[in-house]
């Protein structure tokens, strides 16, 4: 098996503690993953540089960046300032994940109040996207975020019908929202290298409940069955994995519980 495991920032950084980034990179050298996805979030972009240097300091290794979630929401507008300012701050995103030599960049294409209600419009802005994300040599994998109107895989499938090129992101959490997961786990993405990235978190139910979707418990705490899925997991799948479940405290991560989560992925689909 070759399946790197990475820890999210997003499990060290959030609200609760303003964004400070510090927490991450303070936390890093205790934290057993074979390196990091940075979680991007609005709050970092008048503190880029120092961002930038404070991970650089800390040593981690950055492979996956994930784009902050409320461009997505963007793209289902029709106004071309909206959609300028949208495809700006991806740029900034992925000049962030280029300055760390990332391969990836996660991507919620959809997102937020409107969700999937304007499917064709973040659809049509792929084109652009795939663009920007090539000129810095970063791979776009689009997640299957929930959805309002539909529901994650459909929605998927018409962007693999549209784009053959395009490559996802599984993530359990959003697959347990929406009942799909046999289906993502069943389908030949998960063997012919469309799904290329997979998130780990749990759900406590029930589906299609956005209320429930926070807080978001630890592996083995919720509805996912990861103990059902892992073997399928590990004999299929051949990718990267990133730990979502949150650690998020105003003074810091428990990093032990990170790393409980971090070795149970391990045991299961670990490098070896």
């Amino acid at each position: 098996m070759n399946n790197k495991i990475y820890c999210s920032s997003g499990t060290i950084v959030g609200r609760i503690n303003n964004y400070n980034y510090r927490l991450f990179t303070e936390s890093i050298s205790e934290i057993e993953a074979d390196g990091f996805e940075l979680m991007m979030v609005a709050a970092y972009y008048p503190v880029l540089s120092e961002l930038i240097s404070a991970v650089e300091g800390s040593g981690a290794q950055i492979p996956v960046i994930h784009a902050e979630k409320d461009i997505g929401e963007a793209f289902a507008e029709s106004d071309p300032d909206v959609l300028k300012k949208a495809f700006d701050a991806f740029e900034v995103n992925c000049r962030v994940g280029k300055h760390f030599d990332s391969e990836k960049i996660v991507l919620h294409l959809w997102s937020g109040l409107v969700s999937d209600r304007f499917f064709a419009n973040n659809l049509a802005a792929l084109p652009y996207l795939y663009d920007i994300a090539s000129k810095y040599s970063l791979e776009l994998l689009i997640e299957n975020v929930p959805c309002v109107l539909r529901d994650p895989f459909t929605n998927l499938s018409e962007i693999d019908e549209k784009y053959p090129h395009a490559k996802f992101i599984f993530d359990t959490r959003f697959g347990a929202f929406h009942e799909q997961t046999d289906r993502f786990l069943s389908s030949e993405w998960l063997t012919n290298g469309k799904i290329r990235h997979m998130h780990f978190s749990d759900y406590v139910g029930p589906a299609h409940d956005f209320s429930s979707l926070r807080p978001i418990p630890h592996l083995g705490c919720g509805l996912v069955g990861f103990d059902s899925i892992m073997p399928i997991i590990a004999e299929k799948y051949h990718g990267s994995i990133t730990l979502e479940s949150p650690e998020l405290h105003a003074d810091g991560p428990d990093t032990e519980k990170l790393n409980l989560d971090l070795r149970y992925i391990r045991k299961w689909v670990g490098k070896q």
